[in-house]
Formats: C-alpha cells, sequence, structure tokens
C-alpha cells in the first residue's frame, strides 16, 4: 500500500474517494489472504487478519504527520507559506467551490478531536 500512500499527504480528495482507496484495499488484502466473497468477512475482521488499518484513515495519518512538519518549519519557507498562504481570487465559479488541503486538514482535526 506504499505505492497507493505516495504523496497523499498533499492530497484533497473527497469522502468518496476515501471509499474508493478503502474498497482497493480490501480487495487486496482478500486476494493477498486467499479469501473468496463466499467466505463472508467482515471489513474490521480482515483488517484484524492482517493487522492493518482502513487506507483512509492511513492516509489521515500522514496528512496529520506532514501538517505538523510544515509546522515547525521557519515562516519563510515555501510550504508554509503556500499552506497558509492566501491566493489572489479572481472571478468565482457557480456553485459550491472545491475543497481545497485547508479544508481537508480542517475535517481532519475535528475527527481526531484536536483543533
Amino acid at each position: 500500500m506504499t505505492v497507493v500512500k505516495y504523496g497523499s499527504e498533499a492530497w484533497a480528495h473527497r469522502k468518496s474517494d476515501e471509499d474508493l482507496l478503502d474498497i482497493f484495499q480490501r480487495n487486496c488484502l482478500g486476494i493477498v489472504l486467499g479469501i473468496r466473497l463466499t467466505d463472508r468477512i467482515s471489513n474490521s475482521g480482515l483488517y484484524e487478519k492482517r493487522g492493518s488499518i482502513p487506507l483512509s484513515r492511513a492516509i489521515m495519518r500522514e496528512r496529520f504527520r506532514w501538517l505538523v512538519h510544515v509546522l515547525r518549519m521557519k515562516d519563510d519557507r515555501l510550504p508554509k507559506i503556500v499552506l497558509f498562504g492566501q491566493p489572489s481570487r479572481g472571478k468565482q465559479k457557480a456553485g459550491r467551490p472545491r475543497l481545497g488541503r485547508e479544508d481537508v486538514i480542517k475535517k481532519d482535526l475535528k475527527e481526531m478531536g484536536t483543533s
């Protein structure tokens, strides 16, 4: 799963994307463990058997680890400027704005119970 997670700390993805990643991981675990669909093993049982966690949760941990790393940087470093800088806004498109990295980080922090 290392290849799948590569660069994931910079992704801004939706819940549906997380679900697809978890489905992919469970399919791979089933193949590796030799489990067929007829075996009817729950998702949590599959993760326990392998000793792993859902891929979406692992990506959230990576994002949090990366955020802490960027917070420790000096203020003049480019990653910190890009993460906390405010881009100039042009004309806004109609509809709901897409979620950005900052929105995903706030959601992760809320889910982990930290601020």
